[in-house]
């Protein structure tokens, strides 16, 4: 196994890929997840130690984009939480990676 390491550079798109992570303005990251036929976003609670899902059935999506867009569309929708930056992986592996970071430990 080898430890993932983040890449030096940053790189931008204006594609969304498949394996979509957001970061929220109170320090959560977030996955847009496919579960069942809607897309969800995933939260991570650091001080709880499990993930959430983020918004309820009002900001379920048909894609990444249209989830995005929901949440996008009611400017701040949780208390003032925003969405902050997206972030698009190349595989879900990769996704999985740069969200567990900060949460799992040995």
């Amino acid at each position: 196994m080898k430890r993932y390491v983040e890449k030096t550079e940053e790189e931008t798109t204006n594609v969304l890929s498949d394996w979509v992570g957001v970061a929220l303005s109170d320090g959560s990251k977030c996955v847009i997840l496919c579960i069942g036929k809607k897309y969800h976003i995933i939260c991570n609670v650091l001080s709880d130690r499990h993930n959430d899902v983020c918004g309820g059935r009002k900001f379920d999506g048909d894609s990444p984009k249209d989830t995005i867009d929901k949440w996008k569309k009611d400017n701040c929708c949780l208390a003032d939480i925003c969405i902050t930056d997206i972030y698009c992986f190349e595989s879900y592996k990769e996704l999985m990676q740069w969200f567990t970071a900060d949460s799992i430990t040995d």
